[in-house]
């Protein structure tokens, strides 16, 4: 870890076991504070669940008797005249009288709706409503119906003379002897009564009575109805007998046969506050407690550390030219390790220290040789200088020629130390060569040079082409007159190929060359070296017979117009 690398060991160590005690104390104090606290929630869970099954043993109760008084109603023979076409306007009037008696003898209904053909018209300031039956078309709970004949079908809202009001509805629906709907009586719960049997037991955990759709139907706290609620999971569900969820304790139970929730949620500061005290007095003794051990913990990692500051002292004042030091040697556990691996590494420090001074001595030892050497090349280009003179004055033109083209190619091939050349200075090398050559061996052999303009600069190491040539005059055309040969220079790809044919006697030339002499297979070899020296193994050489006679050598490398760009130097 870069922790360790970077700071003091000491500092480390120390802040370490601080933290590491720091960290036991808080650990016990939150073990203890939640197990106190998970008592303190179950116990409270318990106590809470109780008191939901009695409120909702309650709640069932006056829903089944709201359930049997649309039983009732269902079967009035009013209502049964009315569906049945006796729509006459004294039917009708005690139809709707019987149903309003209905609703204010019964202080938990809020209003009666009734759906059927040619429905009656409404008198607003009555609670029982009439609509056509064609209108529950398309409404989320007409589906319940069809294999129900009554059922809980949620939240809706009514239009009453305050305006619309949500109500807690229950369906039922009348059908003939062919099991055709005739009609359907939808009784409505004012949620404010639910309320009211929410509150009919002390608690004090807030109260949602939440249906299968986890909306709210009624609740203490006066939160809308028909608003979410969640955990949309009821507790039943689970494995646990309570939910602990966004700091509160909620407990439930379930009535089974709406496939409603009561739900009772208690703050979880409320249970914990105790518990709290708790841990604020355990936390004040552990803070004393570590206040006690902090001076025992600084004891200890000073005696720990005071070795390790010891030898990086050693290391700092270390001198090649004072190597006596005092190195402690009355440790016998790991410290002794180092302080023996120092010593040791002190003395091998000594041994390479002298034997980096006497390759030192060697190395400017060489460097006076090679700068002793380099006054022979200036010797050679003057006694060429003077050659070429006196051969222009006795009138020997060729030897004057070969004199200058020599002293070209020696200067070339010097070039001041350096190893790479571009096409171009590579190319008029070669040119100078075959005219040599050519003035030497008088004009045995022609040759071509052809070179794409665009790739001039490219680099190259430096007397590549140059084997190749020679290889094709002094084997290739050894035993034979008019031979020729041809270079062509053009990039590919961003490659650049290289083409030297020729018409000698064919690869065997190669292999003459490979032999123990003075030019030729040395030179390939060479190439080759350094070619993939410089390209990185990106370069390829091919020699090969050509069907009209001859060697044909194909060589490719990438195109590198930087010198430094090259891969070897």
């Amino acid at each position: 870890m870069k922790l360790f690398k970077k700071y003091s060991y000491k500092n480390i160590l120390f802040i370490s076991l601080s933290v590491f005690l720091f960290s036991v104390l808080i650990m016990i104090i939150y073990v203890n504070y939640h197990v106190s606290v998970n008592e303190m929630i179950n116990l409270t869970a318990t106590q809470q669940q109780t008191n939901l099954d009695l409120i909702s043993q309650n709640i069932d109760e006056k829903l089944r008797s709201i359930e049997n008084n649309s039983v009732v109603l269902s079967r009035q023979s009013s209502l049964n005249q009315v569906i049945n076409g006796n729509r006459t306007y004294h039917q009708v009037y005690t139809l709707t009288t019987d149903f309003s008696n209905s609703v204010y003898s019964n202080g938990s209904l809020h209003s009666i709706e009734i759906y059927l053909n040619n429905a009656p018209t409404n008198n607003i300031q009555n609670p029982v409503r009439y609509y056509e039956l064609d209108q529950v078309n398309g409404s989320g709970w007409i589906d319940v119906l069809d294999d129900l004949s009554a059922s809980w079908i949620g939240i809706r809202t009514v239009a009453m003379i305050t305006g619309e009001e949500p109500v807690i509805s229950h369906a039922r629906a009348i059908k003939n002897s062919r099991g055709q709907t005739q009609a359907i009586v939808i009784l409505n719960l004012d949620p404010l009564i639910v309320e009211s049997w929410l509150r009919s037991h002390s608690n004090a955990s807030t109260l949602y009575l939440v249906n299968e759709h986890s909306h709210i139907l009624a609740s203490t706290d006066h939160q809308g109805i028909g608003e979410n609620y969640h955990p949309t999971v009821p507790l039943h569900t689970t494995s646990d007998p309570y939910l602990v969820e966004q700091e509160q304790l909620i407990v439930s139970t379930e009535l089974v046969p709406y496939q409603w929730n009561l739900i009772g949620v208690t703050p979880y500061q409320q249970l914990t506050a105790q518990s709290k005290k708790v841990a604020q007095h355990l936390l004040i003794m552990s803070s004393l407690l570590i206040i006690l051990t902090f001076f025992g913990i600084r004891f200890l990692t000073k005696q720990l550390t005071q070795p390790i500051h010891k030898l990086t002292d050693l290391m700092n004042n270390y001198q090649l030219t004072r190597t006596i030091q005092d190195i402690p040697d009355d440790y016998q556990n790991e410290f002794a390790q180092l302080f023996n691996g120092y010593q040791n590494l002190i003395k091998r420090n000594e041994r390479l220290h002298h034997s980096l001074i006497k390759k030192y001595r060697q190395h400017k030892r060489a460097e006076l040789k090679a700068l002793q050497a380099n006054i022979n090349p200036h010797f050679l280009y003057n006694t060429l200088d003077q050659l070429n003179w006196r051969a222009i004055e006795r009138g020997d033109d060729d030897m004057s020629i070969i004199i200058e083209l020599l002293g070209d190619m020696l200067r070339t091939g010097l070039s001041n130390g350096e190893s790479i050349m571009t096409l171009e200075e590579e190319v008029n090398y070669v040119k100078k060569y075959l005219q040599l050559q050519s003035i030497k061996d008088s004009d045995a052999f022609q040759y071509t040079i052809h070179l794409e303009e665009k790739i001039k600069d490219a680099c190259i190491p430096k007397l590549t082409l140059q084997p190749f040539v020679e290889n094709a005059i002094i084997h290739g055309f050894q035993e034979m007159a008019g031979g020729k040969i041809s270079i062509n220079i053009s990039q590919r790809n961003q490659q650049v190929f290289i083409s030297i044919q020729d018409n000698g006697v064919g690869a065997t030339s190669f292999s003459k060359s490979n032999q123990k002499a003075k030019t030729g297979g040395y030179g390939i070899k060479n190439v080759k070296e350094r070619l993939n020296n410089y390209f990185n193994y990106k370069a390829n050489l091919m020699i090969s017979n050509r069907e009209q006679g001859g060697v044909e050598v194909q060589l490719t490398f990438p195109v590198i117009r930087d010198k430094k760009a090259l891969s070897f130097i």
